[in-house]
């Protein structure tokens, strides 16, 4: 350990604290927590501190993706690691890798894998542990294949129950399918955030799933039955309620939301009701990206093994029938584009890609806001966005001007 180490930080610009931007705040950063944030004036800096002066930087807590299968090259499924120092560049500290649907073995080994390597990166964001989007989800919606989409059975439950171990954070599931209800009482009592998705749930579905344990709801408005689709089936003049709506009444679940620069996964007016109707603090911005994001755009292949396209005008996946997969965002682009998109404060998205998260996951005691006795996860972004600065646990982990902390 260096001496600079041991010294503390003092990183001063526009805060992002309690929810809003403080023009002229500083967080001092001592080892790997937060020593204090606040108003500068009010703030008392050891002589012997670093500073960062960066008075027209916006200081955010570092980043929090719940939903993410690869990035720079790398899968969720065999290098978490990589995929952990490559995100940093958005800003992002802590993430979930999210397996996506494959054959049931394939996602133990992965679990596994995951389970094993979860906690502190070095030069990385933190993995904070699995996220299973599926085997159980219906077959209907979403990019997944539908041969690797499986029944909820005990065994298929408790096999990635024993892969994941302490390890699980999230898992995805379509509460409609046979077997779902049990695992998701099973998943809950073994610690995990229970997601609905993938789903065309009933309105009976959604309160059996809620009683059991269900908490969350994966990227709000994708992979759901679309309304007017069905009612053109069998319209007889009622308005049919599926997860959509029930989600966004209902105060006590939390939810996620894919916002990509040309709102190709969530309509503007859908995104500016759901802000409205769940706030910040419970609507967490995803990137749900695949593992070309930061790639060159062309023709990739998928840990399922489909074909994965990317093109250089939008910044989503996309099979390669058209069909959305995802996106090639980082955490940093997420939240410019919903601050552009629900023509919202950027304090607002910021509260989104931070603090909406950590109270997902329960974390919000040591992750997700600038406050004394935190760990040290601070992203620094320019005016325009771009992050020049991420640390982790106080470390510096991606910087654009790394001779400023010198």
């Amino acid at each position: 350990m260096s001496a600079d180490d041991v010294r503390p930080l003092a990183i001063a610009g526009r805060v992002l604290i309690d929810q809003a931007i403080t023009d002229d705040g500083v967080v001092l950063v001592a080892g790997d927590k937060i020593l204090a944030a606040g108003q500068r004036s009010g703030i008392e800096i050891p002589a012997n501190a670093r500073h960062l002066d960066v008075p027209d930087r916006i200081i955010s807590p570092g980043f929090i993706d719940v939903h993410i299968h690869g990035s720079g090259g790398c899968y969720a499924e065999d290098d978490p690691v990589g995929m952990a120092r490559h995100v940093t560049s958005g800003g992002c500290t802590y993430f979930l890798p999210t397996l996506m649907t494959n054959e049931l073995s394939a996602m133990f080994d992965s679990a596994t894998m995951i389970r094993a390597l979860s906690g502190p990166v070095s030069d990385g964001a933190t993995i904070g542990g699995v996220h299973l989007e599926g085997p159980f989800l219906n077959p209907r919606y979403g990019a997944q294949r539908p041969d690797f989409v499986v029944e909820a059975t005990p065994d298929a439950v408790e096999m990635l129950l024993e892969a994941s171990g302490g390890a699980l954070a999230m898992v995805t599931i379509a509460p409609e399918r046979s077997g779902a209800i049990e695992a998701i009482r099973r998943f809950a009592a073994a610690g995990a955030v229970v997601s609905l998705g993938h789903s065309d749930a009933t309105p009976a579905d959604y309160a059996a799933a809620r009683s059991a344990g269900a908490t969350h709801v994966t990227h709000l408005f994708n992979a759901m039955e679309p309304r007017h689709l069905s009612e053109a089936r069998d319209y007889d003049g009622t308005r049919r309620v599926g997860l959509e709506e029930l989600a966004l009444l209902d105060d006590d679940l939390t939810a996620d939301i894919v916002c990509d620069s040309a709102c190709a996964h969530v309509n503007e007016a859908l995104v500016k009701l759901a802000l409205r109707c769940k706030g910040a603090a419970k609507l967490a911005l995803i990137t749900d990206a695949m593992y070309a994001a930061g790639l060159e755009p062309g023709v990739h292949r998928m840990s399922d093994g489909q074909e994965l396209v990317t093109s250089a005008d939008e910044d989503v996946a996309r099979l390669a029938g058209g069909w959305l997969c995802g996106s090639v965002m980082s955490m940093s682009s997420a939240v410019w584009n919903l601050a552009a998109v629900a023509s919202v404060a950027v304090d607002v998205a910021l509260v989104m890609a931070t603090e909406a998260p950590a109270r997902t996951l329960g974390i919000f005691d040591r992750k997700g806001s600038l406050a004394a006795g935190k760990d040290a996860d601070i992203a620094v972004l320019d005016p325009d966005g771009n992050v020049e600065h991420t640390l982790v646990g106080g470390q510096l982990v991606y910087s654009t001007q790394p001779e400023a902390f010198r």
